[in-house]
């Protein structure tokens, strides 16, 4: 489900009573009437979702919660999402207009603070201490949060109750217990509490400025229709209004993926503090669905660009393999992980086409093929066609039945995984590479043989420079690496996100230097009589310096041979050409943490050797 963008504090008093042309609704009564529309389209999903989530909740408690406390919160719970249902069926019934809408919408914000009393209850009324049952309850809460973060953010006068009504009491209660237990589920739920508030507060102005941009846009269509000679001034404020989405895609890319950077290394750092092998089992459910979350923005971030045009293609001439080592750096350790051999064959030719795209079809399709390989390898090359060139990806992996090979492109769509698992996937890969193919104007072909493997073979046109760069292609040995003893610095000016990295990887056996500067680490590293093994450092850091030139003058200073990774949240070529020229592996936030101990590994066994 595609997260929704929200509106709390944008001031509509600019809009609320001033009527458009011939008495029609204003700009603010139609946003307003927008944002009430969306969040009833949501109520059959909401309901049906609460009612799973009660039935499993109950189970999990039958044994620890008087049966009439389950019985009396049950019927209310069906009670309403029945009343939920039957509001959702009348507003249908009614369509109201803009001048209608806040009626419908004072009713619904009933409904959801209705909802999170419910919510915020069960987290007071099922609370059971020193029982693996209060660790599941916080699950199902957080799940709760986070349905209404996607569903309901449109309509902040509803999303906000919903989300301090569920999460509230519970961190009341558990913080009143007081064990060590108690207290460990308090932290993560408060973090999920102001990720939450702070990720609703961020995506207001901004989708406020992306609905009133369409409006502005439908209004000024109608008065191009009236008034031929305002076209210039008409022309000049689309333009505005795709800049506006440009730049919104562009800060969601890199301010919305800092909070679920920080959530994941937090969830992850849970997992090692927790002993109980229950509980432990309940934890790692919440990392698996933050992994999936993290996964689900990036995928549908990309879809939602595509569509809405912000995506072009901007072709230009360039050699392959500046593409070919991006993926290498990519995907190396990745491949190791997982014991597949991936092999990236050099290539002088040049092609003419946009590199952004065609780095990520080819991202996505070697991604895929790690997936879905268990044995063997993946390889990836470019060879002639005629006047064209054939940019392949081959794999021995599942393979690909002929009645599913359309079905693949189709979102959401996965074979053998019927009961959507997230670890295999959302299902979005290939529907991205579709789409981008499309807007390359190129051809691909797909041949498969289950139980085999399956090749994609994109054909573009050649390009012409007459001067080739020498470019290295290695194949590192890689193999598992123990963390223990291992010394790492960790740099980047948010310090809860210093503060999770640490916690992660005390709990992976290294010990941590962090940093939010980089200026301590020098006094710090000679305190610690040791040269550190490994830098991870965030690109963008304060008072102008990145972590690049941190980097490098650490290095300077320690010993030129210190592996280094670095973790940001764009992949310009800039970015990448940076990062080869200094030997650095890249990091895309959010960082999923078995990834980043994956490559942390890498290269740690690559600066053994």
């Amino acid at each position: 489900m595609a997260a929704q963008t929200t509106i709390a504090s944008a001031p509509l008093a600019n809009y609320k009573g001033v009527p458009d042309t011939f008495g029609a609704p204003s700009i603010g009564q139609k946003i307003r009437a927008e944002q009430i529309r969306a969040v009833y389209l949501y109520s059959p999903t909401i309901a049906i979702g609460s009612l799973v989530a009660a039935a499993s909740l109950l189970w999990v408690v039958r044994n620890d919660v008087p049966i009439l406390f389950q019985l009396g919160w049950l019927v209310a719970m069906v009670a309403h999402q029945g009343f939920r249902i039957f509001h959702y069926r009348n507003y249908l019934k009614a369509n109201p207009d803009p001048t209608e809408a806040p009626y419908w919408g004072r009713r619904y914000i009933v409904t959801t603070i209705v909802a999170g009393m419910l919510w915020g209850g069960a987290g007071v009324l099922f609370y059971a201490p020193d029982s693996v049952v209060q660790t599941y309850l916080c699950m199902v809460l957080f799940a709760v949060a986070s349905l209404s973060i996607q569903a309901l953010s449109i309509f902040a006068p509803a999303f906000y109750p919903l989300i301090l009504l569920t999460l509230t009491p519970f961190i009341v209660r558990a913080t009143i217990g007081g064990t060590p237990h108690e207290l460990a589920l308090v932290v993560p739920t408060t973090i999920a509490l102001f990720i939450g508030l702070s990720f609703g507060r961020r995506t207001n102005v901004s989708g406020y400025e992306s609905i009133r941009r369409r409006f502005e846009n439908l209004d000024l269509i109608v008065a191009l229709r009236r008034q031929r000679e305002i076209a210039d001034k008409a022309r000049m404020q689309a333009e505005a209004a795709n800049r506006s989405k440009t730049q919104f895609f562009a800060a969601a890319s890199h301010d919305l993926r800092q909070p679920l950077h920080a959530m994941g290394l937090f969830a992850a750092a849970l997992t090692e503090r927790i002993h109980d092998p229950e509980v432990l089992n309940v934890v790692n459910s919440i990392n698996a669905s933050v992994d999936a979350l993290e996964g689900l923005f990036n995928e549908l971030l990309d879809i939602s660009k595509i569509d809405a045009g912000v995506i072009r293609a901007e072709p230009t001439d360039f050699h392959i393999n500046r593409v070919l080592d991006r993926l290498r750096l990519e995907f190396e350790p990745e491949a190791f992980e997982k014991g597949l051999s991936l092999r990236i064959v050099p290539s002088g030719q040049v092609i003419h086409s946009d590199p952004m795209l065609l780095e990520r079809i080819l991202r996505n399709l070697v991604s895929n093929a790690i997936r879905y390989t268990e044995e063997g390898g993946i390889v990836v090359g470019c060879r002639p066609r005629g006047n064209l060139l054939s940019v392949e990806v081959w794999d021995t992996g599942v393979g690909i039945a002929p009645e599913q090979r359309e079905r693949v492109f189709e979102e959401f769509y996965q074979i053998g995984n019927p009961e959507r698992t997230s670890r295999k996937g959302l299902g979005l890969g290939l529907s991205i590479v579709r789409r981008l193919t499309n807007l390359l104007g190129a051809n691909m072909n797909m041949h498969s043989i289950p139980g085999k493997g399956s090749v994609f073979k994109l054909e573009l046109p050649r390009g012409h420079i007459t001067h080739r760069k020498n470019e290295n292609n290695t194949n590192a040995e890689t193999h598992a690496l123990d963390l223990r003893g291992k010394l790492i610095v960790v740099i980047d000016d948010e310090g809860a996100i210093v503060e999770g990295m640490r916690v992660l990887l005390n709990s992976w056996g290294a010990e941590v230097i962090g940093s939010t500067t980089g200026a301590d680490v020098l006094e710090r590293v000679h305190q610690a009589e040791r040269l550190p093994d490994l830098i991870i450092a965030d690109y963008r850091l304060g008072d102008g310096y990145t972590g690049t030139t941190v980097v490098e003058k650490l290095r300077q200073a320690l010993d030129p041979e210190i592996p280094a990774i670095l973790v940001t949240g764009s992949t310009t070529p800039d970015r990448i050409e940076e990062a080869k020229l200094h030997g650095f592996h890249l990091l895309l936030k959010p960082v999923l943490p078995a990834k980043l101990r994956t490559l942390i590994n890498f290269k740690l066994k690559r600066g053994a050797d």
